[in-house]
């Protein structure tokens, strides 16, 4: 039986949240520099939104120490916003060095190409420790030990 936690239940609100933030953004795609990089923002708020508020729900069977649980639920939810915001932050200015699909044709100042490069790096290897984490407190739902 899947019971809705603390921590679940935070997670659920803040991937809402993040999820309307996303939607909010869709409306600014043809607005920005350069809009190809605002639909990735878009698309990394609602698609990152969802699967926090799915880790929410299914919260009750991760089966972590406390502190390590604490930092796997803020540390995704973290993770997930700082892609978002490197992407946002390129879409508004040109920055495609660490997006160069979605950024081919634009640039920007070296300090903000620096700035979306920290905010993507430190964002995606955050989500992906964050991730992995997860998935092992997750395993003895398996019941295979």
């Amino acid at each position: 039986m899947i019971e809705l936690t603390k921590i679940g239940a935070q997670l659920i609100f803040i991937g809402i949240a993040f999820f309307t933030v996303g939607l909010i953004q869709g409306a600014f795609i043809p607005k920005v520099k350069n809009s190809r990089m605002a639909l990735s923002g878009h698309l990394t708020a609602v698609q990152c939104a969802m699967a926090l508020a799915i880790f929410g729900v299914i919260w009750s069977q991760v089966v972590l120490p406390l502190l390590l649980a604490q930092f796997v639920a803020y540390g995704t939810a973290l993770g997930f916003v700082l892609i978002w915001l490197g992407i946002t932050l390129a879409s508004l200015t040109g920055a495609s060095t660490a997006l160069p699909i979605a950024g081919a044709g634009f640039s920007a100042s070296d300090s903000i190409e620096k700035a979306v490069m920290i905010l993507v790096r430190l964002g995606s290897i955050l989500s992906l420790i964050t991730c992995t984490v997860l998935v092992v407190g997750l395993i003895p739902i398996l019941g295979l030990f």
